[in-house]
């Protein structure tokens, strides 16, 4: 049985050998002799891409690499040739947070902070999400959610008619720290509301997840008292209608680091 097993071990160790030699241009060569050509081969082929000399050893395409690397994110930021590493950064950084001031409308955009930034794109979103509602222009998040609270159950009793009870049952939830968990009677329907911390990475697709659960009544995103936004997620095919908020929520989960999803579920 032995033998019979190393036969065929032999049989595709040569097959398999035969393919190889011709791309290593090592003809009846050991193992050894093919790894070591084929590996000219890609060096080779590697300094041709990248300008550098036939010859060239892999530190030195790394380095043409790590060049060219270099003059392309540098060129974007308007670093020198001879800038390293640490100033191109700094220059990339500095030239994202400018456009970033840019279209959220900062006046002196080239020196712009970051924490000036954050709360022009806030704002920005703000008013964006609150026209499309009809809010204020002046209104906080609060009030945009009320609104837009408003237009969802509008357009969900045109569309469908009365809001029917959620059937659908509760999903266990992931990725989340639960803080509290309450059950109070409202409208003929038990509502029971928990609470989830996550990080801000979590945060949308939490609320994505929530998006498809058919007993999901109202969703409030708040950090420490403050309330970031707030909506109802009774049914999970007015996506139209959910995408504003979600763009919000996404513009909301990068500028922070923990919050709190409270959620109302129908029971």
């Amino acid at each position: 049985m032995s033998t019979e097993l190393e036969r065929i071990e032999d049989q595709i160790e040569g097959e398999v050998k035969a393919a190889v030699e011709p791309e290593a241009g090592a003809q009846g060569q050991s193992w050894a002799e093919i790894g070591r050509n084929l590996e000219a081969r890609l060096k080779a082929d590697a300094a041709r891409l990248l300008g550098a000399q036939p010859q060239a050893s892999w530190a030195e395409i790394g380095r043409s690499v790590e060049g060219r690397s270099k003059a392309a994110f540098g060129g974007w930021a308007g670093a020198e040739p001879s800038d390293d590493w640490d100033t191109v950064g700094r220059k990339i950084e500095a030239r994202i947070r400018e456009r970033a001031a840019r279209w959220s409308g900062v006046e002196r955009a080239e020196g712009a902070q970051w924490d000036e930034v954050g709360r022009r794109v806030d704002q920005r979103m703000r008013q964006g999400l609150g026209s499309w509602v009809g809010a204020p222009a002046d209104a906080d998040w609060r009030t945009v959610a009320r609104h837009y609270r408003e237009r969802v159950d509008a357009e969900l009793r045109r569309t469908f008619g009365p809001r029917p009870a959620g059937t659908g049952p509760a999903e266990e939830a992931t990725g989340e720290t639960p803080v509290e968990s309450q059950t109070n009677q409202t409208e003929g329907e038990k509502i029971r509301t928990e609470e989830f911390r996550v990080t801000g990475t979590q945060l949308l697709e939490q609320l994505k997840r929530l998006l498809h659960e058919g007993n999901v009544r109202r969703i409030i995103v708040k950090q420490d008292d403050r309330v970031l936004v707030e909506f109802p997620l009774t049914v999970g095919i007015v996506g139209a209608l959910i995408a504003p908020a979600l763009a919000a929520v996404g513009a909301i989960a990068a500028l922070i680091a923990e919050c709190t999803i409270v959620v109302e579920r129908a029971e």
